[in-house]
């Protein structure tokens, strides 16, 4: 019996232990004091009924305290199990002394021994916290970014750390897969890493992630598995750490490689295809390096300049010329030098080469190498000797011509020919250091700016321009100038020349007038006339104004010459003409356009009853007897009269005027008719005029 109540009391702490194991620590607590109380009950029912001590088992309660309460509470405990053993022994009937004197004993061991594994417990529990908070701060707060996921790459856990690097919100990551978050490109690289992990390898790649802004960071990523006890990857920890600027650095320093590489092949392939003569040359004047260009130059290949210096091609008064240049380049105080110089070929052979020599050097400052530059400038050198001889003939040609000859060189005159006084009375002197508009008229001005704008722009100019003589007439000059270039072929002036054209001038004046003007009558031609007709129509007339055209015929004109003679007709016509001239306005327009036919052009009439009544006061004019080789006679005029439309064309403005005159001729003659649509009508004349333009 004793046995089994034993086992009963077993049972019960063993249940209590299980119970406190599973619950919180307050939990545990509870269940702790109610173990006590549970055992103290049981014992005193036991001893009282079955005389039955529960000592062997009484502590058990305080001693699985110690696993998870504190060195008090284990105190608080002992305490409690204390008083209940007092009152135990003071209740139980066969309690002794020394029985309750031995629980006593054994408690306050038991508790000691229990307060001593909760200390260590607790240090314990302490230091695991500490180590696990100190575990959980660097995971949240280490710049590289912490995760654990499943086999499948689906985020389990992620440190804070994530939002830094690429701005997500870490508790948005849980359960999202980790190709999500990468380009499409990378995600085949992503499935080969996971891949090598699921075989229990380690894997380590770089891939780019999307950030939460839109765009993309380079990301190292390093996987390790996570291994069951069988051996078996249950998932997988890994770390993210940002190489966005380790992997733009590297593909800079790529760049920067591929770009060197590509500017070196184009030094040497510009070096080895250059039209100029390259040499690299050491301190002594050794050649290190020279192009093919350079080889031709000199006449040698590359073995046949071992040995030989830059110098040594030279002739010896070239060298004497060179070398002080050379000396101040390789000490620093010149950067560079440019000369022409011989170089002594073969067969006693030498060119004439134009070389610029500068020195390459070290960030220190040192010496690297010497570059000599250069190219055959023979034919030039040959061209500027004959140049300077051509140019001493022409000056003893410019100063012993007729003609004028000038440079002009920063807008002023630098030199002008000697036969300046004969053509126009000034001495050289008085032109030199002066302007060439100073010489000209201020009508001429413009003209001379669009010559001198011309000759600026690099053309030729032949053109004829007025000047003033020193007898302060004006003489008609006629002058050819073109661009003056140095020997760089820049502009540098202006060369010309000029001669008096007065009766050159003066002749196609006369030629001009005789061609737009009727021999007979003085009178504009007909062809002139016309042209005249075609710009007046084309302009656009002020409100209120317009254009009359009188078509004039004289009648019976055929017959004053059958009967007179032709000379009379012709004195009679020079007649006519004049007084139609002398009844027009400056403005006005008289033309002979045919043998007996003339034509007015009024501008600036009113209407067209203003332009019949100057038509009117013309037909009066002509109506007065004319005093002729044959005696007096007499002539009439038909006129007919017709505005002008804008933009009307000239043939359609002199048919009108026509028809309006030949209607005149068939009601009568010696009248003035207007053409009008009514006057049109009643005509039955098909005109058909057509002049000759």
């Amino acid at each position: 019996m004793q046995q089994l109540a034993l086992w009963l009391s077993v049972a019960f702490v063993s249940q209590t232990n299980l119970t406190i194991l599973k619950a919180r620590n307050h939990s545990r607590l509870v269940a702790t004091a109610v173990a006590l109380v549970g055992l103290f009950v049981v014992d005193l029912a036991l001893t009282r009924t079955l005389g039955i001590t529960l000592f062997p088992y009484y502590w058990i309660p305080v001693v699985l305290a110690a696993s998870f309460a504190t060195p008090r509470q284990v105190g608080w405990f002992t305490s409690v199990a204390i008083v209940l053993t007092v009152v135990w022994s003071l209740q139980a009937p066969q309690a002794t002394t020394l029985e309750l004197l031995l629980r006593l004993a054994g408690l306050i061991g038991m508790a000691w021994v229990s307060m001593h594994l909760a200390h260590d417990l607790q240090a314990k529990e302490r230091c695991n916290r500490e180590l696990k908070e100190h575990y959980q701060l660097l995971a949240e707060n280490a710049p590289d970014v912490v995760l654990s996921s499943d086999r499948d790459g689906r985020i389990a856990w992620i440190s804070p750390s994530v939002r830094q690097l690429l701005g997500h919100d870490s508790r948005h990551l849980h359960g999202r897969s980790i190709d999500a978050l990468l380009l499409e490109a990378d995600r085949g690289q992503l499935d080969q890493a996971i891949g090598r992990v699921l075989q229990g390898n380690s894997s380590t790649s770089e891939l780019r992630f999307l950030a939460a802004d839109g765009g993309s960071r380079w990301v190292s990523m390093a996987l390790r598995p996570v291994l069951g006890t069988d051996g078996e990857v249950l998932g997988m920890v890994g770390s993210w750490r940002d190489i966005q600027r380790e992997v733009e650095a590297r593909q800079a320093e790529e760049r920067t490689k591929a770009a060197l590489a590509s500017s070196e092949e184009r030094l040497r392939l510009t070096m080895e295809n250059a039209s100029t003569g390259i040499a690299l040359l050491d301190a002594t004047g050794q050649f290190l390096s020279i192009n093919p260009t350079g080889c031709g130059l000199l006449n040698r290949d590359g073995v046949g300049l071992e040995g030989l210096t830059w110098q040594a091609f030279s002739p010896e008064t070239d060298q004497a010329r060179e070398s002080p240049l050379m000396e101040e380049l390789l000490s620093g105080r010149r950067p560079s030098y440019r000369l022409r110089k011989r170089i002594n070929q073969r067969a006693g052979s030498s060119i004439w080469v134009d070389c610029s020599v500068s020195c390459s050097r070290h960030a220190d400052g040192s010496m690297a190498f010497v570059i000599a530059q250069f190219n055959d400038v023979t034919e030039m050198v040959q061209a500027e000797a004959a140049l300077a001889t051509s140019e001493e003939r022409y000056r003893l040609l410019a100063e012993n011509s007729s003609d004028v000859v000038l440079l002009i060189q920063d807008g002023v005159i630098s030199w002008i020919s000697p036969s300046l006084t004969c053509m126009l009375g000034w001495k050289p002197e008085e032109w030199v250091g002066h302007s060439l508009s100073r010489f000209i008229p201020a009508d001429e001005q413009p003209a001379l700016e669009r010559d001198l704008d011309t000759l600026a722009a690099g053309r030729t100019v032949v053109s004829r321009l007025q000047a003033l003589a020193h007898d302060h007439s004006h003489r008609w000059l006629e002058w050819h100038a073109s661009p003056h270039r140095d020997l760089d072929g820049r502009l540098n002036g202006i060369v010309g020349s000029f001669r008096t054209v007065d009766q050159e001038v003066a002749a196609e004046r006369e030629l001009a007038r005789r061609a737009c003007t009727d021999e007979l009558t003085g009178l504009v031609n007909r062809h002139e006339a016309l042209e005249q007709i075609a710009a007046i129509a084309g302009r656009v007339l002020r409100q209120g104004d317009a254009t009359a055209v009188l078509f004039c015929d004289l009648d019976n004109f055929k017959e004053i010459n059958d009967t007179f003679g032709h000379l009379a007709g012709d004195e009679l016509l020079r007649t006519v003409a004049t007084r139609i001239r002398m009844g027009l306005r400056s403005g006005d327009m008289a033309a002979r356009i045919g043998g007996d036919e003339l034509m007015v052009v009024l501008q600036g009439v009113r209407c067209l009853s203003n332009a019949v009544t100057i038509a009117e006061k013309l037909r009066r004019a002509v109506a007065e007897p004319i005093i002729t080789s044959a005696g007096y006679l007499s002539i009439t005029l038909s006129i007919g009269v017709t505005l002008a439309q804008p933009d009307e064309n000239p043939d359609e403005i002199i048919s009108r005027a026509d028809r309006a005159m030949y209607r005149a001729k068939q009601t009568g003659r010696n009248q003035v008719l207007a053409f009008t649509e009514q006057t049109d009508a009643a005509t039955d004349r098909n005109a058909s005029w057509q002049p000759v333009l």
